[in-house]
C-alpha cells in the first residue's frame, strides 16, 4: 500500500506554495512602498493636509492708523462698520419678494443682486460699510449675514482731501498721504492658529494678540488744520470770483521747509470719492509754465553773477522789443528802467535783456539750482520734474527769462521763492512731521529741516527782498493788492500764456495767473504761492491771486502771534522833472528815480532800499554808491534815513536803525 504522493501532485502543490509565496511578497513591497511613499515621500503634504482638516489660521487685520495735523488734529481714522454679505446658494433660494426686500434694504439694483447670487463661489460680498439702519433691515434673512469691518472715516471731511487721500473698501491706500504711507499706516496683520471641533467650529487656544500692538502708526503733517481751512476758503473764493478752471495754494516755512497748508480746488469728500470732484493733488503733480513769477530767479542769478548791479539802468524799449522774427511786449511801456522798477512794473523786455546778460548756460543752472527741473522731494509718488530746456536761440532765452519755455509745479515755484526768503538756501519740502507707533506713542521717524543747497548768495536774495517789497508796498508795483495790514510783504506777481497740447502754440484766452511772496519782508515766516489756472475776464496774477495770498498771510501772521512790523517805508515816487512812466524817454534820461540807481543828469546818487539787509551787507551797498553808513542797533536794516530813491550828493550819510531778527 502506497502512502507518498504522487510526483504529478507534489509539483502542483509546489506551485500553488510557490505563487502564495509570490503574491505575499508582492503585497509586502507594494505595502512598503506605499509606506514609504506616505511616511517619507508625501509626509509634508499629507500631514498639512490633515492639518487642514481640523487646523485653521484666523488672520486678524489691524486698525488703521490716523493722520492727523501738526496740532494732532485728526484728518482720518477708523472705526468698526457693518457689512453685508451672503453665500450665493442662499440667494438663489430667496422668494423673489425677499430678494426685492433685500435690493430695497441695500438701496440695490435687483439685477446686481442676482448676478451675484449666481456665482459659483460660496461667499461674496452685497454691501460694505452700510449704514445701522442698512444692517437691521436684513437681519434674519437665511444665508446673509452681517460682518463688522474698520472703515476709514475722514472726520475733517473735504479739508487737505487731495494731500491726506482716500482708501479702497479693503483699507488700501489709493492716493495721497494715505498711499504713500500705506504700509506704514496699515500695521501688521497677524496670523493666529486654531482648531476645529466637531462640528466644524473654529476655537482659538491661544491669545489674541492685543489691538494696540497691530495697530498702524499715526502719521502727523506738517500743514496747521485752521491755516488750511483758511487757504481753501480764500482759494475757493479766488476761484469763483475769476470764473477759473481750478486753483492751487502752497504756504511753507522758509527756514523749515515745513508745507504749512497745501490747497486745491475744486476739493473733494474721501469719505465719498466716488461721488465726483478733482482728487489730483495738482498743486504737487501739476506742471505749467509760470511766467512772470520767474523773473524773480533770473534776476537773482544776474546778481549772483555781477552781470547786473542795483545802478544799472536798462532800456526798456518804450513796451515793444525785437528778438530775431519776434517781438516781446510789456502791458506798460517803460523807457530806461533800473532793476527795481523792473520788478516793480514786472517788465518783459526788462527781464529778457537781464536774462542776456546772464547768458544761455548761466541761465539754465541758475533755474536748476533753484530747484526746477528736478523732483523736490516729497513723499507722494508721481511727483514730475518739470522742464527747464537749454535755451538754444535768443528767443528762447528771453523767454525763458521771463517764465515762458519752461514748466514747474507750484510746490516747485513756491519752494524756490522760499530759499529767496531763507537768505537763498533752498530747503526740501516736508510734508510729514513725524511717525507715531499706536502702541506706545514711540516716534518710529521724525523730519529734520534739511537744506538742499545754496541757490544764490545772501546778499543777492536780500537785495531781491528789498526789491519784491517794492512790488507790493509800490503804487506802481503789480502786487500792490498784495499789501497786509501791520506787516511788510514782499512777492511778485505772474501772468503766463497756456500752450494749446493740440496747435502747440499759445492761447489767445487761457492764461495761469499767480502771486508768490512772503511776509514778514525783513524776517519772512511764511511763504505763500497762490495759481489761478485759466481765469476769465481780469487774467492778471495781481488782480486775481494777489488778494488770496493778502488773507491766507493775514490769518499765518496772526496765528503765528507775529508782532505787527513798523508802518511800511514810504512808496517810491517819480522824478518830479521827469514824464510819466512811459511818455517821451530817451536813452541815459530815466523815467523814475530808482531805490538803487544813479541819478542821471546830476551829481547825486539815489539812496538804495537797504531793508531787511544784514548790517555788513547794508554798508557794503552804500560803499558801493560812495555814501557813508551810521549804524544804530544790531540785526537787520529796520529803517534808514533818507529813504529809499531820494538823491543825495555822494558822500552823503545814510542813518540805519537795526533791530534783531524775530524768532
Amino acid at each position: 500500500m502506497r502512502t507518498g504522493i504522487e510526483p504529478r501532485q507534489a509539483r502542483w502543490i509546489g506551485v500553488r506554495i510557490a505563487v502564495v509565496a509570490l503574491l505575499l511578497a508582492v503585497g509586502f513591497v507594494a505595502i512598503s512602498a506605499r509606506a514609504v511613499k506616505l511616511q517619507i515621500l508625501q509626509r509634508v503634504q499629507l500631514t498639512r493636509h490633515g492639518d487642514d482638516q481640523w487646523r485653521r489660521y484666523v488672520e486678524l487685520r489691524p486698525r488703521r492708523g490716523a493722520i492727523t495735523d501738526r496740532n494732532g488734529l485728526t484728518l482720518a481714522t477708523s472705526a468698526d462698520a457693518p457689512s453685508i454679505a451672503a453665500n450665493p446658494a442662499s440667494l438663489r433660494e430667496l422668494s423673489p419678494a425677499e430678494l426685492s426686500r433685500l435690493a430695497l434694504a441695500l438701496a440695490l439694483d435687483p439685477g446686481t443682486l442676482e448676478k451675484k447670487a449666481r456665482r459659483a463661489s460660496k461667499f461674496v460680498w452685497l454691501k460694505r460699510h452700510v449704514s445701522p439702519d442698512e444692517a437691521k433691515a436684513v437681519q434674519g434673512l437665511e444665508g446673509v449675514g452681517v460682518f463688522k469691518e474698520a472703515r476709514r472715516y475722514y472726520t475733517s471731511k473735504s479739508l487737505a482731501s487731495q494731500l491726506v487721500g482716500f482708501v479702497d473698501d479693503d483699507g488700501v491706500g489709493l492716493e495721497g498721504i494715505e498711499f504713500a504711507f500705506n504700509e506704514v499706516l496699515q500695521g501688521d496683520v497677524a496670523r493666529m492658529s486654531s482648531l476645529r471641533d466637531a462640528h466644524g467650529r473654529t476655537v482659538l487656544y491661544q491669545a489674541p494678540v492685543p489691538e494696540a500692538m497691530l495697530a498702524g502708526a499715526r502719521v502727523e503733517l506738517a500743514i496747521d488744520a485752521g491755516l488750511q481751512l483758511a487757504a481753501e476758503q480764500a482759494l475757493a473764493r479766488a476761484v469763483a470770483q475769476a470764473r477759473a478752471a481750478a486753483g492751487m495754494l502752497v504756504a511753507v516755512d522758509p527756514r523749515t521747509g515745513e508745507v504749512l497748508a497745501l490747497a486745491n480746488a475744486p476739493t473733494f469728500n474721501p469719505n465719498l470719492p466716488r461721488k465726483g470732484g478733482l482728487l489730483r493733488n495738482r498743486a504737487v503733480l501739476d506742471t505749467f509754465e509760470p511766467g512772470s513769477t520767474f523773473k524773480i530767479f533770473t534776476i537773482a542769478g544776474a546778481l549772483d553773477a555781477e552781470v547786473l548791479q542795483p545802478g544799472d539802468t536798462i532800456d526798456c524799449e518804450k513796451g515793444s522789443y525785437q528778438v530775431g522774427g519776434h517781438r516781446i511786449h510789456d502791458h506798460r511801456p517803460l523807457g530806461w528802467a533800473g532793476p527795481l522798477h523792473i520788478v516793480i512794473t514786472s517788465s518783459n523786455i526788462g527781464a529778457a535783456k537781464i536774462g542776456a546778460r546772464l547768458g544761455r548756460e548761466r541761465l539754465q543752472k541758475t533755474l536748476l539750482a533753484f530747484g526746477f527741473g528736478d523732483k523736490s522731494g516729497t513723499e507722494l509718488p508721481g511727483e514730475p520734474r518739470g522742464a527747464v530746456p537749454f535755451p538754444k536761440t535768443d528767443i528762447a532765452l528771453a523767454t525763458m527769462s521771463f517764465g515762458q519755455g519752461v514748466t514747474a509745479t507750484p510746490l516747485q515755484i513756491t519752494f524756490a521763492a522760499a530759499a529767496i526768503a531763507n537768505g537763498g538756501m533752498l530747503m526740501k519740502p516736508l510734508l510729514v512731521r513725524r511717525v507715531v507707533d499706536a502702541a506706545n506713542g514711540a516716534v518710529l521717524s521724525q523730519s529734520e529741516p534739511t537744506p538742499v543747497r545754496r541757490a544764490v548768495t545772501r546778499q543777492s536774495a536780500a537785495m531781491l527782498t528789498g526789491w519784491l517789497d517794492g512790488v507790493v508796498s509800490d503804487p506802481d508795483g503789480t502786487g500792490k493788492r498784495a499789501r497786509l495790514q501791520g506787516w511788510r510783504a514782499a512777492g511778485k506777481t505772474g501772468t503766463a500764456q497756456k500752450a494749446d497740447p493740440v496747435t502747440r502754440r499759445y492761447s489767445v484766452d487761457k492764461r495761469f495767473s499767480s502771486f508768490v511772496g512772503f511776509a514778514p519782508a525783513d524776517v519772512p515766516r511764511i511763504v505763500i504761492g497762490v495759481f489761478i489756472d485759466e481765469p476769465k475776464g481780469e487774467v492778471y496774477g495781481g488782480e486775481v491771486a494777489a488778494p488770496a495770498f493778502r488773507e491766507v498771510a493775514d490769518h499765518a501772521l496772526k496765528s503765528l502771534g507775529v508782532p505787527p512790523s513798523e508802518p511800511a517805508q514810504p512808496p517810491l515816487v517819480e522824478s518830479p522833472s521827469a514824464p510819466p512812466a512811459g511818455a517821451g524817454d530817451t536813452p541815459g534820461q530815466p523815467v523814475i528815480e530808482e531805490a538803487v540807481g544813479l541819478a542821471e543828469g546830476t551829481g547825486g546818487v539815489a539812496v538804495p532800499a537797504l531793508a531787511g539787509l544784514p548790517a555788513r551787507s547794508a554798508l557794503r551797498a552804500l560803499e558801493a554808491l560812495e555814501l557813508v553808513g551810521e549804524v544804530k542797533g544790531s540785526g537787520r536794516v529796520a529803517s534808514q534815513s533818507p529813504r529809499p530813491g531820494q538823491v543825495v550828493e555822494r558822500g552823503a550819510r545814510v542813518r540805519l536803525v537795526l533791530t534783531p531778527p524775530r524768532s
